[in-house]
């Protein structure tokens, strides 16, 4: 077994407590909780309702706090707790295990948040066309902005302990208000990015951003740099470990 393939069995074993996967898991099928309320008392909603629900739900709600557990708990927790020393001490690049624990957190994170959005979105738009089209714009925006959350997340527990705490401050705080209220401020918003994504891909949700199409190249460049970021600081740790 490689050392990547290593450092994501190990992650995924950690990240998978019973406890806190069912937590996850409840949190996530808010979508479908609410989609069967709704079809119990209405017909199916109108695409921009269906468009502003989602978009509250999932990109503004459910996806972000899913990613803040798992991204701070991939590698946070084991800078915390002092055991990630075993695996500092080993002869891999840090850029693999940001990696490696990126992916494992987005994966779960992916896993979790996508298949409610898409179910709820069903329920509660139907199956026109038009509405499995918003409800699919929406899972592929959720896709993106699961990997590029929880490395924000993941990247942001190397720097401080606290990152639990600062991250639901960006994700209610700045995501929230700040972004929506200062010019310039959306390009260094993921949720901008993400309403780009569902408004190139289904205008007809009635979702606007600043940075439109452009939300697919903000995602790339922004993942990149928070890996690059934590890869280097993470380097950086180990160093003053071993002092």
């Amino acid at each position: 077994m490689t050392v990547f393939a290593t450092i994501t069995s190990i992650t995924i074993r950690a990240l998978l407590g019973r406890r806190r996967t069912l937590l996850m898991a409840l949190l996530a099928a808010m979508p479908i909780f609410l989609g069967l309320i709704v079809r119990a008392n209405d017909d199916a909603l109108d695409l921009r309702i269906l468009g502003q629900t989602l978009d509250g739900l999932v990109i503004r709600t459910v996806l972000p706090l899913v990613a803040i557990v798992f991204g701070t708990a991939a590698l946070g927790s084991e800078l915390e707790d002092g055991t990630a020393v075993f695996l500092l001490t080993t002869p891999v690049d840090r850029w693999q295990i940001i990696v490696a624990k990126t992916l494992v957190a987005g994966t779960l994170t992916a896993v979790l948040v996508v298949p409610g959005a898409v179910i709820g979105g069903i329920i509660m738009g139907g199956t026109s066309s038009e509405a499995i089209a918003v409800t699919f714009a929406f899972a592929l925006a959720s896709i993106v902005g699961a990997y590029l959350y929880t490395a924000i997340f993941l990247v942001l527990s190397v720097f401080t302990s606290r990152g639990l705490i600062i991250g639901l401050v960006y994700a209610l705080i700045w995501e929230g208000i700040v972004a929506g209220l200062l010019p310039g401020s959306q390009v260094v918003s993921v949720r901008e990015y993400l309403t780009g994504i569902v408004q190139t891909l289904a205008p007809e949700a009635g979702r606007t951003s600043l940075v439109g199409a452009s939300g697919f190249l903000y995602a790339a460049v922004a993942f990149v740099l928070t890996l690059a970021l934590g890869s280097v600081r993470l380097a950086r740790y180990e160093v003053r470990g071993a002092e």
